[in-house]
């Protein structure tokens, strides 16, 4: 969500659009990439996930000394600045971007409540794909007809196959020419269900030994997945945790497969991005991922938690080149027609210009 938070700013017009982002957390916690300079001022509340009580007052007084024409809160997390918003008389957008894997399967009702509130207060409501959209529907009983859907967009310009970079970025890693790169993107966290990726390696690597695992991220995760790491020979060498990176372009391309296991998402911008770079994608058949990547024609689709089935998938693209260069083609082709970083402004745009303010001219 923040990642695609800095490319909308980046690219909204400045002269017709001024952005104050306030951050429930602390903001040095937030991992995303860096917000374009001077686009954007940033204030924080400074909350601690581990910290209680409401945070209402302290949003109606920002949004009192802001002076916003449009609030936009995004999830659960922020969920108060739809009530703030409508008790300083804003016009207000609220969106979701994902599942909290905690209440996934059932939350409490006062939690329900307030979402389905919040949703009748907000002039606009979205979500980032039709399953998001259908699933707090059906959570709240909120007309779905009445939850608009702006998928997430990805900057061509930023994330392409690039041989050059390729070559050198592989080299940087220790990666030989003839070593197969396998990576994932993302906090190492229990929702991305890395260790069933790691499960299926256990099988993918009783057929090729000539293969390298990276983890690109950090998280509550890393010791486990670490420990899990040491229990098996020889795969100190070929399994990386590189920790959070800002050159995710260059580690996209370093790769020959992307493979996201997670257990929800609602639109995964990383899965965009590899997409985008031309691999051949391998996900988890949750959230939004069937939207993004069509199984058999874009990438590979697998039932969350199947490790069996992941190895196939990875097993298959591994013997068969022909299949892997279509896979990452028809990939990169439907970033460009389906997912593109400037439709996805268009309708940000659109979705804002229909609640400003009329100006007098």
């Amino acid at each position: 969500m923040q990642n695609g938070l800095a490319n909308l700013l980046e690219h909204l017009n400045p002269v017709r659009f001024e952005h104050v982002i306030c951050a429930i957390r602390p903001v040095k916690e937030i991992d995303a990439q860096p917000l374009p300079p001077g686009r954007a001022e940033v204030l924080c509340l400074g909350k601690r996930d581990n910290t209680r009580g409401s945070q209402l007052t302290a949003l109606i007084r920002m949004i009192r000394e802001t002076k916003p024409d449009i609030v936009h809160s995004r999830n659960w997390a922020a969920i108060e600045a739809v009530f703030a918003a409508r008790w300083k008389s804003c016009r207000l957008i609220h969106s979701e971007h994902g599942i909290d894997s905690a209440f996934a399967l059932k939350e409490p009702r006062r939690r329900t409540w307030t979402r389905r509130l919040a949703f009748g207060l907000a002039d606009r409501v979205f979500a980032v794909s039709y399953q998001l959209r259908d699933f707090y529907a059906g959570r709240t009983g909120f007309p779905p007809d009445r939850i608009g859907v702006i998928h997430n967009g990805v900057d061509r310009r930023r994330f392409f196959p690039n041989p050059g970079v390729r070559s050198k970025a592989r080299e940087v890693l220790g990666l030989s020419p003839g070593d197969f790169c396998i990576g994932c993107v993302g906090n190492l966290t229990p929702v991305k269900d890395h260790i069933t990726l790691l499960h299926a390696m256990d099988e993918f690597s009783k057929s090729y030994q000539d293969w390298r695992l990276l983890f690109a991220g950090d998280g509550p995760e890393r010791t486990r997945l670490q420990e899990f790491v040491k229990g098996r020979p020889g795969w100190g060498e070929r399994v990386l945790f590189l920790g959070r990176r800002n050159n995710i372009s260059e580690l996209l391309n370093a790769m020959d497969i992307y493979a996201l296991p997670s257990l929800s998402e609602g639109i995964c911008n990383s899965l965009l991005e590899a997409m985008a770079t031309g691999l051949p994608v391998i996900a988890s058949q949750t959230g939004g991922n069937p939207e993004v990547t069509i199984d058999g024609e874009s990438g590979l689709l697998f039932p969350v938690g199947d490790v069996g089935q992941l190895a196939n998938h990875l097993l298959s693209i591994r013997g068969n080149e022909e299949l892997r260069l279509r896979l990452g083609c028809q990939a990169r082709n439907r970033i460009e027609v389906e997912f593109s970083l400037d439709a996805m402004v268009r309708n940000y745009e659109s979705l804002y210009e229909s609640l400003a303010p009329r100006r007098v001219i």
